[in-house]
Parts: C-alpha cells; sequence; structure tokens
C-alpha cells in the first residue's frame, strides 16, 4: 500500500491553492487528511491519496467518492467543495477539498452508557436523510461504521466516507466484494444471500449503530476470532434489543430490531423507509 507522504501533501496544498495547518484526525494510512485555508480563509479539510498506478484501485475509488458527493447537496451527507485533482501525468496520487466539520466522530461519542431513545432516534433520522440521496442515485454506502457518522456541534449528524460505495447501475465503477469494518457488517458483506450491495444492507448497518447507542455494545461484536465473528453475522445472531432494554416500547425495540433482520428482504427497503419508521416512532 502506497501512503502519501509530505511531497505528495505539498504537492496538493499548491495545486489546490491552500495553506496547510497540518494533519487532522489519525495520521497513516492511504488517506492524509490535513486541516487548511482556502483562498477565502475559509477553513476546509483536504483529503489527498497516493496512487502507484493510473488504474489504481484507490484512484477508482475516489474519483466515484468524489463526483457522488459533488452531486449530492443534503445536510446529513459531508460535502466535497472541489473537482478531484489528479497529481502529477501519469499520477502518483489524487486530492479533493471537503467542508470542515466541527464536533466528534460516532466512535467518540458512544461508549458504554446506554443513550435514549429520543437521542437515538435523532441519530438514525439523521444517517437515513443523508443515505437517502444516495440511494435515490442507487448508491449503497456499504460502510457504516462508527468513524463514518459525524456528530455536528448543533447535534446534527452527517455520513462521511463514501469511498467504498457502489453504485448498482454503473457497474463500470464498481470494486469487487462489499468492503467494511468489523463489528459492522451485514450478513450481504458475506455474500449470504444475493452476493451484491443493496439498499438493506445500508439499512442493516444503520440499525447496528442504532443498536450499539441504546445498549452500549454491538449487535454482533467483533472479538479478533475472524471465523467465529463471520459465523455470527451470517446467521446476524443478535440478541433481542428488549432483553437489554425493557424500558423501550415493543415499538421503538422493533424498528431496530426489524432492521437488523437477517433476511434482507424482511428489513425496510431503503434508508428513506426505515427513516419514516423512525419518524412515526416516538
Amino acid at each position: 500500500m502506497t501512503v502519501p507522504n509530505d511531497v505528495l501533501i505539498q504537492e496538493a496544498v499548491q495545486a489546490l491553492g491552500l495553506k496547510d495547518l497540518g494533519p487532522i484526525g489519525a495520521v497513516g494510512g492511504q488517506k492524509a487528511v490535513r486541516l487548511v485555508d482556502a483562498a477565502n480563509g475559509e477553513r476546509q479539510v483536504l483529503e489527498v491519496i497516493a496512487v502507484d498506478f493510473a488504474t489504481d484501485e484507490a484512484l477508482k475509488r475516489a474519483e466515484r467518492e468524489v463526483s457522488l458527493l459533488r452531486s449530492i447537496a443534503n445536510a446529513n451527507v459531508v460535502l466535497v467543495t472541489s473537482e478531484l485533482v489528479e497529481l502529477g501525468n501519469p499520477p502518483h496520487g489524487a486530492a479533493w477539498v471537503e467542508e470542515y466539520l466541527d464536533g466528534d466522530d460516532f466512535g467518540a461519542i458512544v461508549g458504554a452508557d446506554p443513550w435514549s431513545w429520543d437521542a437515538t432516534r435523532s441519530m438514525g433520522i439523521d444517517v437515513c436523510n443523508g443515505l437517502a440521496e444516495a440511494h435515490k442515485r442507487s448508491v449503497i454506502h456499504r460502510d457504516l461504521s462508527a468513524n463514518n457518522i459525524r456528530r455536528l456541534g448543533d447535534g446534527s449528524y452527517k455520513v462521511l466516507d463514501f469511498g467504498f460505495a457502489r453504485h448498482t447501475l454503473l457497474s463500470g465503477v464498481t470494486v469487487a466484494g462489499q468492503p467494511g469494518t468489523p463489528g459492522f457488517l451485514s450478513p450481504e458483506h458475506l455474500n449470504s444471500y444475493s452476493g451484491g450491495p443493496m439498499k438493506m444492507s445500508d439499512v442493516f448497518q444503520v440499525g447496528n449503530l442504532m443498536y450499539r447507542a441504546l445498549t452500549g455494545v454491538l449487535p454482533i461484536p467483533y472479538a479478533g476470532d475472524d471465523f467465529e465473528y463471520v459465523e455470527r453475522v451470517r446467521r446476524a445472531a443478535v440478541t433481542p434489543l428488549q432483553t437489554l432494554r425493557s424500558d423501550l416500547s415493543a415499538n421503538q425495540a422493533g424498528v431496530v430490531m426489524r432492521a437488523l433482520h437477517p433476511q434482507p428482504a424482511r428489513r425496510f427497503l431503503d434508508a428513506a423507509a426505515l427513516r419514516n419508521a423512525l419518524i412515526g416512532t416516538p
């Protein structure tokens, strides 16, 4: 895996006419994330990837992500503010700019203490509202993990990082398989049913986030044993929510458990359907 070095980062800063203020978030990996000032003084986020060659899969993912996010104007999806810029000819990297978001990732704010139904429902509605825009375009996120959802300072949520998204109608811009994050996978990540991405897979992952918030634990936690984890994901073996939260109403627990049903067809059909169900379940 090629990683972006300081020379590549500064090349991106110069190509986009930015002022580098240093790294933001985790350091390392194939993507560098920098806090920058634009020419107008507005604080933004620069994302830089290094590639080995023009057909590098990382470049394809970045192109897909930027193209998708530039087509969406939704309060619950991160805003991309620039085109993707290839660095070098042939390219040895690429960069783009996103809006700066205050607040914290879901993983930083969720803990062992259970959230209230109202707080969890609010999060679920916002996440589904953002996903619904992607689903309208037949795009599946596929990696709704704790670090890809961010709570802003005003309490609202945004969906981040569509780098592993898959367009179900444009197979030429997809990658094989269904990438995801252990602990946040749906049964379809294992090709248990259709073998392809579907909107109900995103619904399962939203249910996963809500269950985590409501109980303090993941419904199908990953403990380091790949085989054991895969078997539990394949069965979608989830402790009933009301067993852990007897204070929830049957309707409240039922919405989350339906989102986590082992069979995709038994879940809500897409993010908009889950959003509407949450709105109707105070």
